[in-house]
């Protein structure tokens, strides 16, 4: 039954179609070769388009002109759609190596599709004949005429549908065959490898080079934190003034390995287009409003320029969480958002519309984590249900450019 699977197949059938464009472009140049050999032989007309000798002659005419062809493209697309085959393009299509690969390629597709075609051609009209005089013969109306008279014809009904299996496995051998030199054909080459594995060993070593960097900035911070913190830890009793101003350290240190490992991190982090998009902050909001499905009455007092980009991009988090939450809790996507910069602390206030007190789902964290990420720049967050408005309130300090 195996041997049979390709007939259920339908990349068998795909293949077909690949092999057929084949012969479509073999037909040119058989054209050519016939003119050809009609000119050498004026009483053979075109015949020669049928001829195997004509085929085997115009091949290299085939592969000249591949190499001339802007088809590299179209048949790599052919591959992956018809043939499924996997690989990825060349970076340089213009190299001789890439030149050459496809030009062998778009032989082989002429060549091959050449064949195929032509015994499709041939066999899939005899098939269908000894089918029809097979039958004649079951019911005794008659055989098939001239040469074709005997076994072949007669069992025509057994043979026939032999004949047309016997086709659609070499469809599906030749299928096969393609698809599994494709890769080396249209794929990248040794040059295209040799580059990508040259890069990744550079990208290797970039972030071996930035993770040395977290280590010894992060661990040095660290380092400190956990000084100050035992000092404070001792003296917290005989000299509050000095745990605090301690203490007050340790924040401040923290802030900073935060900042930079928010950096680092962000620079390690790979989207799928290998290029990272600049990290929106409170400059942004005007897009946020616009893009978030919650009507949005936006008001920004002061300059957001004055706050540091990790305090920045922060407070643009929490309002975009803050939004998130409407959209999922509130009576309506309505919200009215307020953002008052001022020289010690900024304030942000976003309200939306609640008959009743929100409830949280469970498993959500966004409350939580708009609280954690004012935390972190030494604020706070909060929220309140009243007179039919659900407030988020969050104010961190202004002055955090010393913290990145």
């Amino acid at each position: 039954m195996r041997l049979l699977a390709p007939i259920r197949s339908r990349s068998t059938y795909r293949g077909w179609v690949w092999m057929i464009l084949g012969g479509a472009l073999m037909m040119p140049f058989m054209m050519v070769g016939a003119i050809g050999r009609n000119f050498l032989e004026p009483e053979s007309g075109f015949d020669g388009i049928l001829e195997p000798a004509v085929f085997a002659a115009v091949l290299p005419l085939v592969a000249a002109t591949s190499l001339l062809l802007p088809d590299r493209e179209v048949e790599r697309t052919a591959a992956r759609r018809l043939l499924g085959a996997e690989f990825a393009s060349p970076a340089d299509d213009t190299t001789w190596n890439s030149r050459w690969r496809t030009g062998c390629w778009f032989t082989l597709h002429a060549a091959v599709g050449g064949v195929v075609s032509g015994i499709t051609l041939a066999l899939v009209p005899f098939a269908a004949y000894l089918l029809y005089y097979g039958a004649l013969t079951v019911v005794g109306r008659g055989a098939a005429p001239g040469y074709f008279d005997g076994p072949v014809s007669d069992w025509g009904l057994l043979t026939g549908p032999l004949l047309l299996i016997a086709l659609v496995l070499v469809v599906a051998g030749a299928t096969a065959a393609m698809k599994a030199l494709a890769p080396l054909l249209l794929g990248q080459g040794a040059n295209d490898r040799l580059a990508a594995s040259r890069a990744e060993a550079a990208r290797l070593a970039a972030r071996n080079r930035i993770a040395r960097e977290l280590h010894d900035s992060v661990g040095h911070a660290l380092s400190v934190v956990v000084v100050q913190s035992e000092a404070a830890s001792r003296l917290i009793a005989r000299d509050p003034a000095f745990a605090a101003e301690a203490m007050a350290a340790v924040g401040e240190t923290a802030r900073g390995a935060l900042a930079e490992l928010d950096a680092v991190i962000g620079a390690l982090r790979e989207d799928r287009d290998d290029a990272r998009a600049p990290q929106r902050d409170l400059a942004d909001l005007a897009s946020l409003a616009a893009e978030s499905g919650v009507a949005v009455d936006l008001h920004v007092t002061g300059e957001p320029e004055t706050l540091g980009r990790l305090a920045s991009r922060e407070t643009y988090r929490i309002v975009q969480e803050a939004l998130t939450n409407v959209l999922r809790h509130a009576d309506e996507p309505r919200a009215r958002i307020q953002v008052d910069i001022g020289a010690a602390e900024t304030a942000v206030t976003v309200t939306s519309p609640a008959a009743r007190r929100p409830r949280g789902r469970p498993g959500g964290r966004g409350l939580i984590g708009m609280a954690e990420r004012a935390a972190v720049l030494g604020g706070t967050a909060e929220t309140a249900w009243a007179a039919g408005e659900w407030t988020v309130h969050a104010a961190v300090p202004t002055d955090t450019k010393g913290r990145e």
